[in-house]
């Protein structure tokens, strides 16, 4: 006997009368998409990303930069997870997202153009840590940051001029902007590519990441790196002053799990966050 999709209604039913059990785990987060200025005409998309706070009590915040292949939802898993640790988090839309990337990587390839864009973009993020401090039950003095790969190098320079950030992790970066030009500009050679690596050398993270001190700063670099080789990566290490640490990874540039592990761990140690996961 064949059965019709009628006959077979009453395997979906349920007792509706009988309200869902609800178990809640970690604390109450919130996550809000919004828009900042940061020049006339400029505004920077974000998710603010906020613990449940006790009365009396101030929370550390990060701001975070993702990669080249990322967005400002990159990094919201870990950001979420940092709030359960009671950590506040800004990710940030940055000029290379993907929507945007595009455009921004046509203008990028005129060296000068490109120092103009990369100067704004710094002050992107330095008004994003100004964002961050005005919320309400932020510690200003537990400011710290995460950037993978191009964010990485953005914050380099970030660390080298902005002196409320406390901690930064630097995930697969390298010291040269030119670097990151030449894995996407595949015309950038000889003559055009000195051009460039002199035209942005005075705005290079390895100008900046030496005066990053005495902010703790921990690179993470990658053994199989599909982009940058170990000794751009050691360089990078090497033009960094004291505190630093370096850990390695057997991944590619999107490092792996482990790194999340112990970026997390570290972030807890040095910005004394309330709780460990």
């Amino acid at each position: 006997m064949e059965r019709k999709a009628d006959n077979l209604r009453p395997l979906f039913d349920y007792d509706a009368e009988r309200p869902p059990a609800i178990e809640i785990g970690g604390t109450d987060i919130s996550v809000r998409d919004l828009t900042y200025q940061t020049a006339p005409g400029r505004g920077v998309r974000a998710y603010l990303v906020t613990p449940a706070r006790e009365e009396g009590t101030r929370s550390a915040a990060v701001l975070y930069l993702h990669p080249g292949l990322g967005s400002r939802a990159t990094f919201l898993a870990e950001a979420v997870a940092l709030a359960g640790m009671g950590a506040a988090s800004l990710l940030v839309d940055a000029p290379w997202a993907a929507d945007t990337a595009a455009a921004w990587g046509q203008a990028v390839t005129d060296p000068e153009e490109a120092v103009r864009e990369h100067n704004r973009t710094v002050i992107d993020l330095r008004r994003g840590i100004d964002l961050l401090v005005a919320q309400p039950g932020i510690d200003p003095d537990r400011i710290g940051f995460v950037g993978h790969s191009v964010g990485a190098l953005f914050g380099a320079v970030l660390a080298g001029v902005d002196r409320r950030l406390r901690a930064a992790v630097l995930m697969a970066g390298t010291g040269r902007f030119v670097d990151v030009a030449a894995v996407n500009l595949p015309d950038l050679q000889g003559e055009k590519f000195e051009h460039y690596r002199r035209t942005l050398a005075e705005l290079d993270p390895a100008v900046w990441v030496g005066r990053a001190a005495p902010t703790p700063l921990f690179f993470q670099a990658a053994l199989r790196d599909e982009f940058f080789t170990e000794e751009q990566a050691r360089e990078f290490f090497e033009q960094a002053g004291e505190p630093k640490s370096l850990e390695w990874y057997d991944a590619g540039h999107f490092l792996d799990e482990a790194a999340r592990r112990d970026r997390i761990a570290w972030l807890a140690g040095v910005l004394s966050l309330e709780r460990s996961r």
